[in-house]
């Protein structure tokens, strides 16, 4: 019974480990030195959020944006803006 319940306990660990992905930073990106616009699957409730890529290919800093169609790179710039 003991295995079991170990078993159950580490398999709820890892969901709750999965589900509480709240950082982007260090995760890959593609467009080096600039900005983006990105959704992943279990980030942000599917919502997309605003990052910067670094000269490593990895994400320097984000926002997550609040609706589906907010996040809009204008220029060198990202944003998440809410269009009424």
């Amino acid at each position: 019974m003991k295995f079991i319940s170990l078993a159950a306990i580490i398999m709820f660990v890892a969901a709750m480990v999965a589900a509480l992905d709240t950082t982007m930073i260090g995760h890959a990106c593609s467009n080096t030195n600039n900005v983006g616009c990105e959704t992943i699957a279990g980030h942000n409730g599917g919502l997309p959020f605003a990052y910067a890529c670094g000269s490593d290919n990895t994400i320097t800093g984000y926002l997550d944006c609040t609706c589906s169609s907010c996040c809009q790179v204008q220029g060198e710039n990202v944003a998440c803006v809410r269009n009424q």
